[in-house]
């Protein structure tokens, strides 16, 4: 009993001496803590910096200000946030300082002022930290990491909400894509409408199965710039879609398809030959091939028709080229004004000259005696209806996330599933992009085939999606949309033609061709009806895309005479005092002062870059060439023609001198 008390004893005496040593040890290390706090704010890593950029703005040839040691801060108020960026980017406006290394090299051009935005509102990041990792948003739980340079433009689109922003060209691309490839369709996104793509009424009479099998399995199969993704349908999914949609005979609005003439039915050899060279060459004239391809070569505005006698019936063929709206309301597609022969040998010419040789036939399936039923199910499993309409089904609601605010997804919602990426919100969007199986092998984001500079076009437009109070003062929205509606026999023609697909008028319609809101100040009304009645090129080098419509001559004078009133612009109106001297004058300026010879042509002799000269007063009024010589970019921001800032003296002077070309 007494050595069981002794023993408990010297133990508890030696973990007393134990616990004691242990508190002097801490003791010493709390003491020594206390005696290197005081000295740890003089050691940050933005003082390093800031030493750093005083020696090296010491040794500069210009002069340039050392900065003071401390803190550099800026506080935009308006948008609640704190940037101490500069505490270390201490060059950031220092034209000096372009070559030097990081953190001091000068900003690139900045369209914004950095006390008003600050540098994270552009950059993202953490503004308050001065810590390298810590401000750079590089830790645990920050959402928002500086934004890798190819991802910078999404910044823009915060504040930008215009679909055209020109300085941020990605982005402008992105927004571009969406609209094109319909996201919206299946996706909430605001500011993104659902697009107009082709309505499936009449599809049964329209298109053949093998066609339709191969084209639910692969679009890009029959055409590669085609918007519509591949869902990596199954067979089986595939035969009841076909057998579904081919039920759906009754065309929209409820038209119906007449008879075809006798010479397509039935013509002779004879016959048919004949008529197969006319088609050849109405095909030609018209310039199919403008908006068309042709197995990859041509336009492709619109769909390969390479392969469409494989795809189409005749009789859906005949009367959609003699009235595409009519089949296809809000269709591109002009109604050419072919005669009832030329109609007939153009539908022979397609259907003999543009056959799908190659065509995998689908594997043989009895029809599913509940194909309806399954196939009307397949249709809703892949969301058919987000894009297209449907006899009386109602178009559906989005199946996929809202990405209206995906920009500010926080990182621990997102599944990175089986993927070895860096997990971060640019490169799991752009991954999604390209290949939408790489998360979850049972997603249901069908294929685009995106490149890899589509999908970060994409990516920079969603990433700009973000869920911030931005004050009003800082966006930018588009302009209203021109509500100008052209009335009369011009405004029918205007839909009939499908004008507004490529031109626009009143800032109405499509930049691909000219604006013709001006066009009877630029051109005279005689050229113009020529123009109309067989096109021609005015730059030779390059490709022609406007078609000839084969317009009859009341229809012509319908156009320039609603273009001579309507389409003019009494501020372009001038008239030139044409004298010998004053034309040698513009004759000395052309050639020798300005070379205009470099890429225009005069009697064959000069350039192939801009269009040739010759005979340009029986194009072009006197107003418009001293306008445009004075500000090209003034009538087309694009144009490549200098601005030479001429006085008015010299822009009447070679404006003297080419009209007197012949």
């Amino acid at each position: 009993m007494e050595l069981d008390l002794a023993l408990g004893s010297y133990l508890l005496i030696e973990k007393m001496n134990n616990q004691r040593k242990l508190f002097a040890i801490v003791s010493v290390i709390f003491l020594v803590i206390l005696a290197i706090a005081p000295f740890k704010g003089f050691f940050p890593e933005w003082k390093k910096y800031q030493q750093q950029y005083n020696d090296l703005v010491a040794t500069l040839p210009q002069r340039v200000k050392p900065t003071e040691i401390g803190i550099k801060q800026v506080w935009i108020q308006s948008l609640d946030r704190v940037d101490r960026c500069t505490t270390c980017h201490l060059g950031i406006s220092e034209p000096a300082l372009k070559n030097a290394p990081q953190p001091f090299r000068t900003h690139p051009q900045i369209h914004h002022n950095v006390e008003d935005l600050g540098c994270t509102s552009c950059h993202d990041g953490q503004g308050s930290a001065t810590d390298f990792k810590e401000a750079h948003g590089q830790s645990e739980y920050w959402d928002q990491p500086v934004l890798p340079r190819k991802y910078m433009e999404a910044s823009c689109g915060k504040c930008h909400k215009e679909q055209d922003v020109k300085q941020a060209p990605i982005l402008t691309l992105g927004r571009k894509l969406i609209v094109e490839y319909n996201c919206s369709g299946c996706h909430k996104i605001d500011g993104f409408a659902k697009q107009w793509v082709p309505p499936l009424d009449g599809i049964g009479t329209q298109v053949s199965s093998a066609w339709l099998f191969n084209w639910l399995k692969n679009p890009r199969g029959y055409w590669d710039h085609t918007h519509m993704p591949n869902f990596g349908i199954a067979d089986s999914d595939a035969n009841n879609l076909v057998d579904f949609l081919k039920s759906f005979t009754s065309l929209p609005d409820g038209s119906t398809l007449g008879t075809l003439p006798a010479s397509l039915l039935n013509p002779t050899d004879a016959q048919k030959a004949k008529m197969l060279e006319l088609g050849a060459t109405r095909f030609g004239e018209a310039r199919c091939v403008s908006c068309h391809s042709v197995n990859g070569k041509g336009g492709y505005v619109a769909t390969d028709l390479g392969k469409v006698s494989s795809k189409v019936s005749t009789d859906w063929l005949y009367h959609y080229i003699q009235s595409p709206k009519h089949l296809l309301a809000g269709v591109a597609m002009p109604r050419f004004r072919f005669t009832d022969e030329d109609l007939a040998a153009v539908v022979l010419y397609m259907k003999n000259e543009f056959v799908d040789y190659d065509m995998v036939q689908p594997p043989e399936h009895t029809p599913d005696p509940e194909a309806y039923q399954k196939g009307l199910a397949a249709f809703k499993k892949y969301n058919c209806s987000g894009c297209h309409q449907l006899g009386t089904m109602n178009r559906a609601e989005e199946m996929a996330p809202e990405l209206s605010f995906v920009g500010s997804k926080r990182m621990y919602s997102i599944d990175f599933g089986p993927s070895k990426i860096e997990k971060t919100l640019p490169n799991y969007l752009q991954a999604k992009l390209m290949t939408p199986h790489a998360f979850s092998a049972t997603a249901k984001m069908p294929t685009f085939g995106f490149t890899e500079q589509e999908a970060q076009a994409i990516t920079v437009a969603l990433l700009a999606n973000r869920n911030e109070n931005i004050p009003e003062k800082y966006v930018r929205r588009s302009l209203p949309k021109s509500t100008f509606s052209p009335q009369g026999k011009f405004g029918k023609l205007v839909g009939d033609l499908a004008c507004l697909a490529c031109h626009q008028m009143e800032g109405n319609g499509r930049l691909v061709a000219t604006d013709l809101s001006i066009e009877a100040s630029q051109a005279h009304p005689d050229w113009i009806m020529n123009y109309f009645k067989v096109p021609y090129s005015l730059r030779p080098i390059l490709t022609e895309r406007m078609p000839n419509l084969f317009l009859s001559d009341s229809d012509r004078k319908s156009l320039v005479d609603y273009m001579q009133v309507n389409f003019i612009a009494d501020s372009l109106d001038r008239a030139i005092q044409m004298s010998d001297s004053l034309i040698a004058h513009g004759k000395s300026l052309y050639f020798d002062r300005y070379a205009c010879q470099s890429c225009h042509q005069i009697e064959g002799k000069g350039g192939y870059v801009g269009p040739p000269l010759d005979k340009l007063s029986t194009r072009l009024k006197s107003g418009w060439v001293y306008h445009w010589l004075k500000n090209p970019k003034a009538f087309k921001p694009g144009t490549i023609e200098p601005n030479n800032n001429l006085s008015d003296a010299d822009a009447d002077a070679i404006t003297a001198f080419l009209l007197k070309q012949k």
